[in-house]
């Protein structure tokens, strides 16, 4: 019951997608939005699609031996892949997505945008970084949903200590992700939002439960709103974000973050960057699970089995 609430806000806590949604008097046009693609070469995220679809195929390609099953193999997954690459295009920069990117991005948003991504640090951004801060919402979730579910479980109003968090050597890789995170702009107040969302929330609950006669669940409801009000606090989660980080990122690539955070204009340009490498993962794993891919490579399938009938008959 809160778990789902809790998600939901720890997700939009790391990727924020709080651009502004109100008509603008120059939206991006769609040259722009083409010329961010291509400086940000975006369309790397329909290959890496594309690869996460046929990694069976692509495991029993690596897999196979003989020679001549292996170029037949080969041939059938690069015209899967291709299928898959020109579905992924289609569904991520077709005109409706452009159409969609246009109703929060301004053209002056695109054009600072290009900049950045064309430079040094945008280039190794899009390459490096990004992909390790998009881990985060993964990481947040799991910690939230795990405090959420400890919260949950108590039988009585005693309070256990607080969490005891990670003391990374100083200087460490971990010990510089930390003061990163904690020090990540926006994010103490838009978690302590949320968590006060998820503490009002439930505590609407707790009410309507108590007005149906329900006073045990009231109030166990009410001492879990405490305790996401009082005991859970954003250390935590920051601690969490920093372990993934010092394992996936460089010390040069966190130092090198931590320094454009403190750029208040830079972090903004690079916010929607975020937002619109976000939205194109998302569309791209929509399109994965869509009905019209499904038949796609359900056509492809039934097609190739009449030739190989016809082998076997030939024999």
């Amino acid at each position: 019951m809160f778990t789902k609430v809790a998600r939901s806000l720890a997700q939009a806590f790391i990727v924020t997608l709080a651009l502004s949604q109100a008509a603008h008097a120059e939206p991006a046009t769609r040259e722009s939005l083409q010329r961010y693609f291509d400086a940000a070469k975006s369309e790397r995220i329909a290959d890496t699609a594309a690869k996460a679809m046929l990694r069976n195929e692509g495991g029993a390609l690596q897999a196979e031996n003989d020679p001549k099953a292996k170029a037949k193999l080969a041939t059938r997954y690069e015209r899967l892949y291709g299928i898959v690459r020109k579905h992924v295009v289609s569904t991520v920069f077709g005109p409706k997505a452009i159409a969609d990117y246009q109703q929060y991005l301004q053209e002056a948003d695109v054009k600072d945008m290009i900049v950045m991504a064309q430079s040094p640090f945008g280039q190794n951004f899009l390459d490096k970084i990004n992909p390790v801060l998009q881990m985060q919402p993964a990481v947040v979730d799991g910690y939230v949903s795990k405090r959420i579910q400890e919260m949950k479980a108590r039988t009585d109003d005693s309070v256990p200590p607080p969490v005891a968090l990670p003391k990374p050597a100083a200087g460490s890789k971990e010990a510089l992700a930390q003061a990163m995170m904690l020090e990540w702009p926006d994010a103490r107040e838009q978690f302590t939002k949320g968590m006060a969302q998820v503490a009002d929330k439930s505590l609407e609950q707790a009410a309507s439960f108590e007005s149906q006669g329900n006073t045990d669940l009231a109030k166990r409801v009410r001492r879990f709103a405490t305790a996401v009000r009082t005991e859970f606090k954003f250390e935590e989660v920051a601690a969490a974000q920093a372990r993934m980080i010092a394992e996936e990122m460089s010390e040069a690539d966190i130092a090198t973050l931590t320094a454009e955070n403190k750029n208040p204009a830079r972090f903004a340009q690079r916010r929607n960057i975020e937002q619109i490498e976000a939205e194109l993962m998302g569309r791209a794993g929509a399109s994965l699970k869509s009905a019209e891919m499904q038949k796609l490579l359900a056509g492809e399938q039934a097609a190739a089995k009449p030739a190989k009938a016809g082998k076997a008959t030939s024999k």
